[in-house]
C-alpha cells in the first residue's frame, strides 16, 4: 500500500494514542502521520487551561488538517487516506465531503447533524441549552470517574491511569459543535469505512450503525467489533481491527 495515512485523534487526546495502529501500518511500509491538534493551546491537564482555547472550534481543526493534508501530499506526491476516531471520525467525514482524501475510516465516530438515537439527541439538546445559558465550560477537562464508565470500560484497569494522564484540555466550543455539523454524503466520492464497537458507552454502536447507513448510498462499508469499547485502539485485541482496517485501506486505495 503506497497511500500515506493520516490518523486523527479524538477529544482531549493527542496523536500519541495511535502508537499501536501506527506500528501495524508502518510494518507494511506505509507512511503514517499522527498530528496533534493545536498542541500549543490544548495543554496537559497538569497545567491550567490556555485562555486561547476559548475561541477554538471545529472549523479551526478542519483548517489545520487541510493544511496538514497539503503538507503530506506535497511531501509524498500522493493524496493521503485518513483514519479518524471519535471527534477525529467526524473531522474525517468533513474531509471526505470536501474531497481532500483518498479514503476515509471513521472509528466510533461522532455523528454528524441529524444522526442519533432518542437518547443521544436528548443529550445534545440539553448540552446546547446549557451552553446557550452560558453554563457550559469553555475548557473541557475529562474526568477520570466519567471516563471509567464511558470510555475506559473495556480497557484494563492498570492502563487507565496512564491513558487519563496523557489527556489534554479540549475546547468547550468544539465539544458543543460535535452534533451540529452537517455532512452531505452525496458529495463523498471516495471509499469510506465506518467502524463500531459494541461495548462503546460514549458513542453507542446503535448510533455508529446509523452513521454507516448514511454512507451506504455512496458505497460505504461497515465493521463492528463485539468485544471492544470506545478506546478500541488500545484495548486488548486492538491488533485485529488495526489489521482489518489496513487490509480494507490496501484494497480501496491506489
Amino acid at each position: 500500500m503506497q497511500t500515506p495515512v493520516v490518523m486523527l485523534h479524538g477529544m482531549s487526546c493527542t496523536g500519541a494514542v495511535w502508537s499501536g495502529f501506527k506500528s501495524v501500518f508502518e510494518s507494511h511500509g506505509v507512511r503514517v502521520y499522527t498530528p496533534t491538534l493545536r498542541p500549543d493551546v490544548r495543554l496537559s491537564l497538569s497545567e491550567p487551561p490556555h485562555p486561547e482555547l476559548r475561541g477554538i472550534g471545529l472549523e479551526h481543526y478542519v483548517a489545520d488538517l487541510e493544511r496538514e493534508l497539503d503538507r503530506v501530499e506535497e511531501e509524498t506526491g500522493l493524496r493521503p487516506a485518513v483514519i479518524g476516531h471519535s471527534m477525529g471520525g467526524l473531522l474525517a467525514q468533513v474531509l471526505a465531503e470536501r474531497g481532500r482524501i483518498a479514503a476515509g475510516v471513521f472509528i466510533t465516530p461522532a455523528a454528524p447533524a441529524g444522526v442519533g438515537t432518542f437518547q443521544t439527541r436528548l443529550f445534545w439538546l440539553a448540552l446546547t441549552a446549557m451552553y446557550s445559558l452560558r453554563l457550559g465550560p469553555w475548557a473541557f477537562r475529562p474526568k477520570r470517574r466519567s471516563l471509567e464508565r464511558s470510555v475506559f470500560n473495556a480497557l484494563p484497569a492498570d492502563a487507565r491511569q496512564a491513558a487519563h494522564a496523557a489527556m489534554v484540555y479540549e475546547s468547550g466550543r468544539a465539544f458543543r459543535q460535535l452534533a451540529r455539523w452537517p455532512i452531505d454524503e452525496s458529495k463523498i466520492h471516495v471509499p469510506v469505512l465506518t467502524v463500531a464497537a459494541s461495548q462503546d458507552r460514549l458513542i453507542p454502536a446503535a448510533v455508529v450503525r446509523q452513521v454507516a447507513r448514511k454512507y451506504e448510498s455512496v458505497g460505504g462499508d461497515f465493521l463492528e467489533y463485539r468485544d471492544h469499547g470506545h478506546w478500541l485502539y488500545a484495548e486488548p485485541g486492538w491488533e485485529k481491527p488495526a489489521s482489518d482496517i489496513y487490509t480494507w485501506l490496501a484494497a480501496h486505495t491506489p
